[in-house]
């Protein structure tokens, strides 16, 4: 059973004279919903006794298009924001700011770590849910304290979104998070990889054919499932070895199909219309299974 301490609630405040809507759970998180107006921010400084909160800002604009920032002073990234916007979200007409109502001297979003992945998560939530994402996150090294302070305050983050509205789908946490398409790409080209084709699926990447798949949820692990038998299929081409499994999850397993092959040893696997592997996560190790079979893919990794 979950412990009473455990249990998240969500108050929201009717909407005030300056257009701000102050939101918050029972736990840590404190928000202001505002429209792009220097009085709502003037306002929204005045509150926190002009003091430096660090934080997340979430600036929408028409058609689901989302910026997602952080910052160590939200009041001055906002007037920046409002005063010189950038081309990629100039019409925004509304700002979610989000911190734990506590200044940089007291607050957990003060480590940059912690609000970086932070911001990280959310741009891959919002892109999840189908928004218009137009910023790019980086993926963070973390010590113990900055993992559990990210894992505790992203269930956080994703409850008082729900709440909020403006999202319906959750995803993994830290490390097992869906990585997307333009992300990957660039983390392919950063290794030195040529893309020659790509669809969400499949690619073709330095002349080889990529399987690409995120897997789904089950009590066991990640499963992928291949159908089809037909020549260039998955189950074909692992058959004979050439190709490769790229897993679009923690650190993002680019793994040979040769490599496959070690697991799905049973030559009748080959002959059926749909095969399942298995993907787990385990600490900071990565595994491949089929059936009893079971190997670490962990080297095969593209980002740390």
């Amino acid at each position: 059973m979950e412990n009473e301490k455990d249990k998240l609630g969500f108050y929201e405040d009717p909407q005030n004279g300056h257009g701000i809507i102050r939101s918050r759970t029972t736990q840590q998180i404190r928000s202001w919903e505002m429209p792009r107006t220097q009085e709502a921010l003037e306002k929204f400084n005045d509150e926190i006794g002009k003091l430096d909160f660090p934080g997340l800002y979430i600036l929408f604009a028409k058609n689901r298009k989302v910026y997602i920032g952080e910052a160590k002073s939200l009041y001055n990234r906002l007037k920046q924001h409002l005063a010189k916007p950038e081309d990629k979200i100039r019409d925004w007409d509304k700002a979610y700011i989000v911190s734990d109502g506590r200044p940089a001297t007291q607050s957990d979003f003060n480590d940059p770590v912690v609000r970086k992945t932070l911001e990280l998560y959310l741009i891959n939530l919002f892109k999840a849910n189908r928004y218009n994402v137009v910023a790019q996150g980086e993926p963070q090294q973390h010590n113990a304290l900055q993992h559990f302070l990210s894992y505790a305050l992203i269930r956080e983050l994703s409850y008082f979104l729900q709440k909020k509205g403006v999202i319906q789908k959750l995803i993994e946490s830290i490390g097992q998070e869906e990585i997307f398409g333009d992300e990957i790409k660039s983390i392919l080209k950063r290794k030195g990889m040529e893309i020659a084709k790509w669809t969400a699926y499949e690619a073709i990447v330095n002349g080889a054919k990529v399987f690409i798949r995120p897997g789904s949820k089950k009590p066991k692990g990640w499963q992928i499932t291949f159908r089809g038998r037909k020549p260039g299929s998955f189950i074909d081409s692992l058959q004979k070895g050439n190709g490769y499994l790229l897993i679009s999850r923690d650190g993002l397993p680019f793994v040979p199909l040769k490599e496959v092959q070690k697991v799905v040893v049973d030559k009748s696997a080959y002959e059926q219309d749909t095969l399942d592997v298995w993907i787990t996560f385990e600490g900071e190790g990565a595994y491949l299974s089929y059936k009893e079979n079971k190997i670490e893919i962990s080297q095969f990794k593209l980002r740390g």
